[in-house]
């Protein structure tokens, strides 16, 4: 990707933040820029491609993250991780307001977006796992609780902003996902796994 290419992609994402990415045209956005509409459509002839790219590159940001945290699977590692994954949420927060518009419109997105998201359950369910065997969680007591409990972690964690947003509350939600996701989870673990994330509990104030 270009500079100009870059300046524009970034430029996009606070517009839609700002605005929604319904409301914002490509005169806004070239308007903006203070470039020419014919300028902007050099780079990207239509906001469909635009809209590709700037899902693209939250999708790089986003891996890059996840693949940090895979060099270690441990929760302790997921906690310090997950304050920079929800601001990247927030940084792409129009994606996450919008997130069925979007999905309806660019089928290409929403087809990469499911990927993601299965992606993202089947990696929680391994750290689950992890956690098990090396027995800082109990055993699951019936089929399918772990997977149930990996599905509802990756659901909080992307739809805690907009959940945050249509109930009015004000500040960072930052703090309040990360001690929702804990809540789940501190009633399964064990007297090592309690010992062992004690500092991690005590950062999130659970």
């Amino acid at each position: 990707m270009t500079d100009t290419a870059k300046r524009i992609v970034d430029t996009a994402v606070i517009l839609f933040n700002q605005r929604g990415f319904v409301n914002v045209t490509m005169r806004d956005l070239a308007q903006e820029l203070g470039i020419s509409l014919g300028n902007l459509t050099y780079h990207f002839k239509r906001k469909d491609d635009l809209i590709a790219a700037v899902h693209q590159q939250l999708i790089d940001e986003r891996n890059a993250m996840l693949e940090a945290v895979q060099l270690t699977p441990s929760i302790a590692n997921i906690n310090a991780q997950m304050l920079p994954l929800l601001e990247l949420y927030e940084r792409y927060r129009f994606f996450y307001l919008d997130i069925m518009e979007v999905m309806r419109s660019y089928p290409a997105i929403a087809e990469r977006q499911h990927e993601h998201i299965a992606n993202q359950v089947r990696y929680i369910r391994a750290i689950i796992d992890y956690s098990v065997s090396s027995g800082n969680m109990r055993p699951e007591i019936r089929a399918g609780q772990y997977d149930s409990l990996a599905e509802t972690v990756c659901l909080m964690l992307t739809f805690y902003l907009s959940q945050h947003t249509i109930r009015g509350r004000e500040g960072s939600f930052y703090d309040d996902a990360r001690k929702a996701m804990w809540n789940l989870v501190i009633p399964l673990l064990t007297e090592k796994g309690r010992g062992a994330f004690e500092g991690v509990l005590k950062s999130v104030k659970v």
